[in-house]
Formats: structure tokens, sequence, C-alpha cells
């Protein structure tokens, strides 16, 4: 009787052991609290136009002088500390369910976040690679990561590529188009996407991202229709110590020169808009101990603006190099990168000047291993805008006034499980 209550009961309990073994799940999370003092001078002072040294694409009111100045602070930020869930279930030897749910936390207790504002996704993955939907960072935004002397975003690290000024933000979690400054940022977390990633062959990868146009409008009387899509895409290849990545995105109607000085979109004279990135990026490890990486990118936007002298195309280049030290349990790092003018053309081929419109940004800095899951950190780090240009640090300490130099140092703690 009693082995044949035994026999009954595993026969019960066979297919939740069969689900446990199948299953696993893993909490994780990223701290990297950061202790600072920023400020910002140099704000370019009134009276610059286009005739006078200024860009076409900043209006004269933008030129404010010590008025834009921000009064110097110490300040707490959180970068990009995390906590998340995510684990997978074994279907069958060839395919698994995957699953992540990550959200944004705030050590400084600054801001709440929602449970899934950070990289969340639900697919399938196989021996053909890993396919999901979810709010997830775009295959454009995925190798920029990797340049960064820390696990984690932090005020010192690069803000200028995937940028193009104009505080438009470092990096930004959307869905889709939001009619705002984020509308022309390329470091994205990109919600209302499927994502696509292949196998490693030979070295290669790749990945691809579509965000879907949920946010298409219908066309009225005075308003046009428009269909807001992302389309990113990522090749890279990596042997040994070297790696090496091309970056590709697209945004379809999301007017982002609408935040670069151009006219409003979705109107009867701007009916649509492409902005396209480019980027390649790299890296190389050395046996001493020495790492260097870096990005080259050339943003590009358009709309199909018809009024003469409106801005209808703003493209700008940039660049930046960081170098890494490691010895022991410490770390020296030092970064630079430098965003170009760029050009600009206007409806009916006008005068136009992006004179002013250059930024240079910097950082030096040191690191020192507790653990392998936990660093004290301190870094020296700025952003140095020309006269026209509104280049910010992430997470910026304000709006930025043209012509204005952000400085700062501080020091952090870093701790991941």
């Amino acid at each position: 009787m009693k082995l044949r209550t035994l026999t009954a009961a595993l026969a019960c309990a066979w297919p939740a052991l069969l689900a446990a073994q199948a299953s696993e799940t893993q909490i994780y999370g990223t701290f990297l609290p950061f202790l600072d003092h920023i400020r910002t001078s140099g704000a370019t002072a009134p009276g610059l136009s286009p005739a006078t040294g200024g860009a076409t694409q900043v209006a004269a009111s933008a030129y404010t002088g010590d008025a834009g100045n921000l009064a110097a602070r110490n300040r707490m930020t959180s970068g990009t500390s995390n906590l998340g869930f995510r684990g997978s279930f074994k279907v069958s030897d060839d395919l698994k369910i995957i699953w992540q749910i990550e959200s944004a936390v705030s050590p400084d207790g600054d801001a709440p976040n929602s449970l899934t504002s950070r990289n969340s996704c639900l697919g399938l993955e196989g021996p053909w690679g890993r396919v999901f939907y979810g709010n997830w960072d775009t295959p454009y935004k995925y190798p920029i990561l990797f340049v960064g002397a820390l696990r984690g975003l932090n005020p010192f690290d690069n803000a200028l590529t995937a940028n193009p000024g104009f505080n438009v933000p470092g990096t930004t979690t959307q869905n889709g188009r939001v009619n705002g400054k984020a509308d022309a940022a390329f470091n994205r977390r990109q919600g209302n996407s499927i994502q696509y990633w292949s196998p490693e062959v030979n070295g290669f990868s790749g990945r691809v991202a579509y965000s879907v146009n949920e946010g298409k409008t219908t066309a009225s009387a005075t308003v046009p229709s428009i269909s807001p899509e992302l389309y990113s895409a990522l090749l890279s290849y990596k042997r040994g110590a070297f790696t090496l990545s091309y970056g590709y995105e697209q945004h379809k109607d999301y007017f982002g020169l609408a935040q670069l000085g151009g006219s409003a979109g979705a109107t009867p004279t701007n009916t649509s808009s492409r902005d396209v990135a480019h980027e390649l990026v790299g890296s190389y490890a050395f046996p001493t101990g020495t790492k260097i990486s870096a990005i080259v990118e050339r943003l590009a936007y358009d709309t199909d603006d018809t009024v003469d002298g409106k801005v209808n195309h703003y493209e700008r280049d940039a660049w930046y190099v960081l170098v890494q030290q490691r010895w022991a349990k410490h770390q020296l790092f030092g970064a630079y990168g430098k965003a170009a003018a760029g050009n600009v053309t206007v409806v009916g081929g006008g005068p136009a000047t992006t004179n002013g419109l250059g930024g240079a940004q910097w950082s030096a800095g040191y690191s020192y291993s507790l653990a392998k899951s936990a660093d004290l950190y301190a870094s020296v780090y700025g952003m140095t805008n020309e006269r026209s240009a509104s280049y910010a640090l992430f997470p910026p300490v304000g709006t930025v006034a043209p012509g204005t130099s952000t400085t700062g140092f501080g020091l952090g703690i870093l701790y991941t499980f």
C-alpha cells in the first residue's frame, strides 16, 4: 500500500519536476550611485545671429549669456542602476522560451520607475538564434555600451555620439515618436519592437530590430498622415581581443529635424521625414592590460519641407576614443570625443550656416576593484560646446544654453549581482 501511494505521488509530481528541470530563473542587478560636483559656464552672450557668426538652426533668443549658466551644485546620480529577473524554459532540445523583466532603480531616491522601464522581452531561442518582442536597446546602441570604463552609464561616459546636440538626451527609452527632443536621439531603448539576433558564425554575428508604427495617424484637411517606424541593424565581427561593429538605424516620420531647428513635423508643408545614422565601433585589448575603443559616426536628418528658407537637411560627423589601462585591481582611463559642426541646407538653396555647432567631451578617471562584482571609482569630466552648440552630459544638470561648458568631478561605488 505504501509503495502504491509513493508511486502515485511520484506520478503526480513528475510533470512538475520535469518543468523545474527545464526552467531557469535568475535575479540580477547593478547599483552605481555617483556623488559629484558639477557646474556650467561660458554661455554665449546675446546678439549672435547667422549673419554675425551664429548658426541657422539656433534662434537669436537662445543666446543668453550669463543668465544661461546654471549654478554650481553637488548632486547624486544613479546612472543605469537596475534590478532584473530573467529566465528560460526548455521546450525541446532545440528550442527555449526566453524572458526578461528589468526595471531602472534609483539608489539616490530621485525618481520612481516602472517594472519594465529597462530591457524587457519574451521570445524564442534556438540554434538559429534568438527572436523576441519587447522593450530593448536597439542594435545600433548595443556596441556603444561597451565603450565605457565601467559597467553602467555615468556622467563621465560618452554622451556625444548617437546625439546631435540641441539638448537632445544622451540616451532615452521610448515606445515611438513623442514629438519631443528624444525623437532626434539614436542612443535608444525602443519599445513596441521585435528583434532578431543571429548566432555567431566564424566570428560574425548580426542583430536587426523593427519598432512598429503604432503611432500612425489619420490624415485630416490640415494635417497629413504619418507612420512613425524605426529600423535598426548591426553587423559585428570578433576575433580574439579585436572587435568591430557596423551599425545602421533609420527613423521614418520621427521628424528629428524639428528638434534641431527645423519646422514642426506633420504639417501641410512638411509631410514626412527620414533620419539616418551610421557608425563603426571597434576595440582592441592588448596583452599589457591596455584597451583602446573607438566610435566614428554620421547622423543625417531630412524632411520634405516645401517652405523657402526652412531647414530641410542637417548632418554631422563625430568620433570618440576611450583608453583603459588595467593592472591588478587598478584601472586608469581617459576619453576624448569631438562632434563636427556639420552642414545644413534650406528649401530653395538659400544661404545657411552651421557656425559654432561643434562640441567636445573629455574625461579621466581611476577605479579600484574591491571584488569581482564591486568597484570604487573617481572621475573628472566635461563637455565643451562651441558658441552655438548645446551638447549635454547624461544625466544633464539642466537645459544647456548655446556655448555652455559643463565640468564636474565625483566619486562612486558600483556593485553587481
